[in-house]
């Protein structure tokens, strides 16, 4: 075992508490109160971020501990016993700041799979449990007083169930409820959203869950006040934060269940045939020479080694034992059955950099007959969403590949893209890893080495600055003459075939059939090997053997 001095710049006095927030990145906290942030790629001897835990004096640092899920939250604790909670992306101001204890805290833990409860414990020896909840300061006095209504009249409509509820009151409660959302609908509509409070998010799935919990109360079984309900719980699903267990999925999938019975005689296997579609045409021609290579199942020290960082491969077999990839999943009507009457967002247009984009609120069946089995001339895209996360039911039938697991990253993305023939996604690049995993149809995909970015002409916007302006299969030479000499690769993926695609590989995407996708997405800094190839000793201040 070798042991490592950390000395120079890192700090002058005692090095109470330290704990990493990413594979590569450590907070440490002192005797003098400050709190520091390292990279340990970095060659530099300064810290990327440095902070005091109280402006009015040193007060030191005793004790650290890192959510277990999101690793940019860290909680500290100080000899005046007060808990700070820091986010990384903003670490100059705290998140939370309270008194935890009039004595010193000695240590504090966040709970490993509850991570909303954390633990502290004092030098007076007492353990304290906190439980991260809506903080009522943060709410406008006439929200708290709506709040309290709502929560109040629904009570008495349970109390009274027995009885007969007036139309009237029951009106007049729904009206508060949609009040109510109206006004939270605002707040997360403020700025921009990763900005936006996670408690108003919260306030709004448990509005959505009195709204669902109403409409089942009052039409027991009538279709009508079940479909309402189940679109309070989707809203609360999108525009909030997950609460009580997952009550609100738990809910919309028996609903979806129950509505799905009920309209099952409806149905007739006419729409099976509208399923069938002429690709005939639609086929780029290809040059071989550029075919991306393809390996079947690439064992775990073959991809850490040989393409992981360095290169995009086809992989397949990985997919062989997905319960999606069998014959009786994921056809329309198995996607009618598990997620038909749930509401999600979908994009209108060909791509996102067209004018004419925009964004809307669909059912799955409503998506479907529009988009899906029938001609329009607008298309739809259920494009990079989280469907998987709204609907568990759905994630069931697909395994994470064991390559995404080479990192220390728990948070593992997975987006869905379901969509008709023709849907393209522009020549762009994501900075983390991807795993685009087809599971129904076909797509083409080109791809172009971050190497000849200049050639791409990306869009100056800064929303826009990953975006190329070159449309790939029809480029205006005349605007963008660099393009046709940047070299590429080209694949057809086929269903049940996994696209691996490093960070900051260029890629352009258009489905050549009615097309479901999904795309298993890993953050570049939690990834196995950093992008500079072999192993390397990390500097934190001076490291010395």
């Amino acid at each position: 075992m070798k042991n490592y001095d950390i000395s120079g710049d890192a700090d002058s006095c005692s090095l109470n508490a330290a704990v990493f927030t990413s594979q590569n990145e450590i907070f440490t906290g002192n005797s003098r109160g400050m709190i520091k942030l390292w990279d340990l790629r970095s060659i530099s001897e300064k810290p990327i971020l440095s902070t005091s835990l109280s402006e009015d004096s040193e007060v030191g640092v005793t004790s650290m501990d890192r959510h277990p899920f999101q690793g940019h939250i860290v909680a500290v604790g100080g000899y005046d016993g007060m808990l700070t909670v820091y986010d990384m992306r903003k670490a100059q101001t705290p998140v939370t700041v309270m008194e935890a204890s009039d004595n010193c805290l000695n240590d504090l833990r966040f709970h490993p799979e509850r991570a909303d409860h954390l633990f502290t414990a004092s030098e007076s020896g007492s353990v304290w449990h906190w439980l991260d909840k809506m903080d009522d300061k943060k709410l406008n006095p006439s929200i708290r007083h709506l709040f309290g209504e709502i929560t109040q009249m629904y009570l008495e409509v349970r109390n009274n169930s027995s009885t007969q509820f007036s139309e009237t009151e029951c009106s007049t409660l729904l009206l508060k409820i949609d009040s109510a959302l109206h006004y939270v609908w605002e707040q997360l509509h403020t700025g921009q959203w990763k900005d936006v409070d996670p408690e108003w998010r919260k306030l709004y799935s448990y509005v959505s869950l009195f709204k669902a919990l109403l409409c089942l109360e009052l039409g027991k079984d009538e279709g009508s006040d079940l479909v309402n309900a189940i679109a309070a719980c989707d809203m609360g699903l999108i525009m909030g934060e997950p609460i009580l267990d997952g009550l609100l999925s738990n809910i919309a999938d028996s609903l979806n269940e129950k509505l799905w019975i009920l309209s099952e005689t409806k149905r007739t296997i006419q729409e099976n045939q509208n399923e069938q579609e002429d690709n005939n045409g639609c086929y780029p021609q290809m040059n071989k020479d550029n075919f991306v290579e393809t390996i079947h199942v690439p064992s775990i020290e073959t991809f850490l080694l040989d393409i992981m960082n360095k290169k995009p491969v086809v992989i397949t077999g990985a997919m062989d034992f997905w319960p999606a990839m069998s014959e009786s999943r994921w056809s329309v009507n198995y996607l009618r059955k598990v997620a038909g009457y749930r509401t999600v967002p979908i994009e209108i247009g060909s791509k996102y950099t067209d004018d004419a984009w925009s964004q809307s609120l669909t059912t799955v069946n409503q998506f479907i007959d529009n988009y899906i089995l029938t001609s329009n001339a607008t298309a739809g895209y259920l494009a990079q969403y989280q469907l998987f996360q709204q609907i568990p039911q759905l994630k069931k039938d697909i395994l994470v590949p064991d390559y995404c697991y080479l990192g220390t990253c728990d948070d593992i993305q997975v987006n869905a893209w379901f969509g008709p023939r023709g849907t393209i996604s522009p020549l762009h690049y994501d900075p983390d890893h991807n795993f685009l995993s087809q599971v129904v149809g076909s797509k083409y995909i080109r791809l172009y080495s971050e190497e000849v970015t200049s050639s791409l002409y990306p869009h100056e916007q800064d929303l826009l600055f990953n975006t190329s302006q070159v449309d790939v299969e029809h480029p205006d030479i005349e605007h963008f003459p660099l393009f046709l000499s940047a070299p590429y690769l080209e694949t057809i993926l086929e269903s049940g075939s996994m696209l691996y695609l490093p960070p900051r590989v260029w890629h352009y995407v258009r489905s050549l059939s009615t097309s479901f996708s999904d795309c298993l997405r890993v953050e570049r800094q939690w990834y196995g090997i950093p992008n500079s190839g072999p192993f390397r000793l990390a500097r934190l201040g001076q490291i010395r053997e």
